[in-house]
């Protein structure tokens, strides 16, 4: 049996609130990592084809907007969508504080 444990909470954020455990958790081809959005944050509009990583995006609490190819999916806590690699993608918080948890693989 092979595993690693790691809170979000221990690893530096970067840009803010973004905590990326892929290192932490020794992930070899999942990428995984937790965001906490302040009120009314966006997200820079990106994609994964280069990488052919597709995402799944979930929303744990808050209430948010996730802009796939310029389609407006609002979320609330419970939501997941997953995004192809090619798929340029935006998350918008709302006005509250949110929680997500983002996974990513080949």
């Amino acid at each position: 049996m092979s595993y690693t444990k790691a809170n979000y909470e221990d690893v530096d954020a970067v840009g803010g609130g973004l905590h990326f455990l892929r290192d932490e958790l020794d992930c070899v081809e999942l990428g995984f990592s937790v965001l906490e959005a302040d009120p009314d944050w966006s997200g820079k509009p990106h994609d994964h084809a280069e990488q052919g990583h597709e995402e799944v995006y979930y929303l744990v609490s808050g209430e948010a907007t996730l802009v796939v190819e310029d389609k407006e999916l609002d979320l609330e806590p419970g939501d997941a969508v997953r995004v192809s690699p090619e798929d340029t993608r935006e998350l918008r918080n709302g006005p509250e504080e949110s929680t997500f948890v983002i996974a990513g693989a080949p």
